[in-house]
C-alpha cells in the first residue's frame, strides 16, 4: 500500500477555510490594504513604513485564507515594494537569493537522493527492527526513525518518505492476521508527529528553523548549527517518548503471536531490500559528511583556508558531490540527476524569500524600530509570561495557517519585542520558531498532519485529542528547556 501523490495533494490543497474563505480573503486583503492606506500612518511612523504595513496586511489576509497559493502570495513584495517606492527592485528581490534559501535547497536535494536510492527505507526498517517487533515497539521504532531522519531532512520530506513504508508495514501485519485500527492510527500519527518533533532539533530539520536563522543573520545575529542542536535536541529527546506514550495508550498488550507477526514483517521487508549497494553507501557517506561538517563548522573555520566556510557552502558541496559521484550500477548514472533534484518543493523557497523580503522592508523603513518603541510598556512584565503568551499565539496561528507563514509574520514582532525588553533576540526567536513546529491538532496545521490524515486511518477526533495534549506538553517543554539552557548557550 502506498500513499498516492493525488491523495496527499488533495489533503494539502484542502487547507484554509474552503472556497468561501478563499473568496472572502481575495476581497478582504485588498480592502484592508487600501483602507489602511486611506487612514494614513500613525504619529512617528514614516509613509514608507505604513505602506509596508498595508502590503503586510494584504499578505497576511491571503496567507490566512489561502486566497491564492501561499507561495504565490510571497511574490507580492517583488511587485508592491518597487511600485510603492518602499524599496528598489534589487532591494525587494535580493532576499529571494538569501544564503539560507540555498541551505534549504541543498538539504532537500540531499533528501531527494536518499529517497531515490531507498536509503530512508533501510534506515527506518533497521531502526524499527532494533527496537522490537511487537506492535507497540514497532510504533516506537518508526517514531524513533522518523525523529532521527527529520533531524537532518525537512519534516515534510521525512513524512512523505516514511509514511508509505509505515503503510506497507500496516498492510503486511494485516495480511499476517493482525488488523487493528488503533495500531494503524498510532503508526501513521507517530510518523507524522515524530517528523515534526525531530525537525526541531537542527536548523535544517524544518523550514521554520531556517526562516528564523535567516531572519537573525540579516540582523547580524548568528546561532551556530551546534548551538541550535544543544537547545533543540533536548526538546526532541523529551517529546519523542511522550509521543510514543500518547499514541500507544490504550493499545492492547501484544501477544506472542503479534510479536512473531511483527518480526516476520520486518525480516521480510529487510530481505526484499537486499544488501546495501554501492549507491546507498555513497549517498550515506555524503550525508554523513554534510551532517558532521554542519555540527563541526565552528571548529572547521579555524583551519587554514576554511575561515569562510558556511552551512550553505557545506550543503551545496554535498549536493555537487551527489551530482558528480557515480552510482556504481550498470547504467553509470550519478547519485543525483536533475530530474530527481528539480522535484523539491520550490514553492517553499519562494515563500522563504517573500518572508525575508518583508522583514527587510520592515527593517529599512523603520517599522521594526517603531514597533519596538511601541512595545516599551511591556518592559516591566515577567519575561517568562511574555514568552509563554508568544508561544500560545504562535501555536494557535500555526494550527490554522501555514507554520512558515505564521513564523514569517511573527518574527518581526518578536524582534521588536526583544528590543523593547532589552533582551537577546535569540531568547525569544528560538522558542517561537520551535513552537511553529507544533500544531498537532488539525490536518491543515502542517503538511505532515495532512499526509497522516490522507491515509484514512486517523479520525479527526483522535488527532484533536492526541494533538492538543502534545501541543500543551510541547509548550511546557520548550519553556523549560529554553529557561534551563538558553542562558548558558546564548549568554
Amino acid at each position: 500500500m502506498s500513499l498516492s501523490d493525488d491523495k496527499v495533494g488533495a489533503a494539502q490543497e484542502g487547507r484554509g477555510f474552503g472556497r468561501a474563505g478563499r473568496t472572502l480573503g481575495l476581497v478582504l486583503g485588498p480592502t484592508l490594504a487600501v483602507g489602511l492606506a486611506a487612514v494614513g500612518a500613525p504619529a512617528g511612523l514614516s509613509q514608507d513604513a505604513w505602506l509596508t504595513v498595508c502590503v503586510l496586511s494584504l499578505m497576511l489576509s491571503w496567507w490566512f485564507t489561502e486566497a491564492i497559493p501561499i507561495p504565490a502570495t510571497a511574490l507580492i513584495p517583488l511587485v508592491a515594494f518597487p511600485l510603492l517606492g518602499v524599496t528598489s527592485e534589487t532591494g525587494a528581490a535580493a532576499p529571494y537569493a538569501d544564503p539560507i534559501l540555498f541551505l534549504f535547497i541543498g538539504g532537500f536535494m540531499i533528501a531527494a537522493a536518499i529517497e531515490r536510492w531507498n536509503l530512508h527505507a533501510r534506515i527506518a526498517l533497521q531502526v524499527a527492527s532494533k527496537v522490537g517487533a511487537n506492535p507497540t515497539a514497532l510504533i516506537g521504532g518508526f517514531i524513533l526513525a522518523a525523529g532521527s531522519i527529520s533531524l537532518w531532512i525537512s519534516n515534510t520530506a521525512t513524512a512523505l518518505m516514511l509514511t508509505p513504508i509505515a503503510l506497507g508495514v500496516i498492510k503486511a501485519m494485516a495480511d499476517q492476521g493482525y488488523e487493528n485500527p488503533a495500531f494503524s492510527a498510532a503508526m501513521v500519527l507517530g510518523v507524522a508527529y515524530a517528523a515534526s518533533i525531530g525537525g526541531m532539533g537542527t536548523p535544517v530539520g524544518s523550514p521554520t528553523n531556517l526562516i528564523a536563522m535567516g531572519f537573525l543573520n540579516a540582523r547580524g545575529t548568528e546561532l551556530p548549527f551546534g548551538e541550535w542542536m544543544v537547545l533543540g535536541v533536548p526538546i526532541v529527546v523529551i517529546l519523542l517518548p511522550v509521543l510514543w506514550f500518547l499514541v500507544t495508550r490504550g493499545l492492547k498488550r501484544a501477544s506472542a503471536e503479534d510479536t512473531a507477526r511483527g518480526r516476520q514483517v520486518l525480516n521480510k521487508a529487510l530481505v526484499e531490500l537486499g544488501p546495501m549497494h554501492t549507491a546507498e553507501r555513497w549517498v550515506l557517506g555524503v550525508f554523513a559528511f554534510v551532517a558532521a561538517a554542519w555540527m563541526l563548522r565552528t571548529l572547521l573555520i579555524k583551519l587554514p583556508g576554511l575561515y569562510m566556510l558556511s552551512d550553505m557552502g557545506i550543503a551545496v558541496t554535498g549536493v555537487l558531490a551527489l551530482f558528480l559521484l557515480p552510482s556504481g550500477d550498470k547504467t553509470q548514472t550519478r547519485l543525483l540527476d536533475w530530474h530527481t533534484a528539480e522535484r523539491i518543493p520550490w514553492g517553499i523557497v519562494i515563500l522563504f524569500g517573500g518572508g525575508l523580503s518583508m522583514a527587510a522592508a520592515m527593517e529599512s523603513t523603520g517599522l521594526s524600530a517603531w514597533l519596538g518603541d511601541a512595545l516599551q510598556g511591556l518592559r516591566g512584565l515577567d519575561l517568562l509570561m511574555i514568552l509563554a503568551a508568544l508561544l500560545f499565539v504562535t501555536l494557535i496561528a500555526t494550527e490554522l495557517m501555514s507554520n512558515v507563514a505564521t513564523l514569517t509574520a511573527m518574527l518581526p514582532i518578536v524582534a521588536a519585542l526583544a528590543t523593547a525588553l532589552d533582551v537577546n533576540p535569540l531568547l525569544l526567536v528560538f522558542p517561537v520558531s520551535i513552537a511553529a513546529s507544533l500544531g498537532f491538532m488539525l490536518p491543515i496545521a502542517t503538511a505532515a498532519n495532512a499526509i497522516a490524515y490522507a491515509t484514512g486511518y486517523v479520525e479527526l477526533k483522535r488527532m484533536l485529542r492526541v494533538g492538543l495534549t502534545l501541543d500543551l506538553i510541547g509548550i511546557g517543554v520548550i519553556l523549560i528547556v529554553n529557561a534551563a539552557l538558553a542562558q548558558v548557550v546564548l549568554g
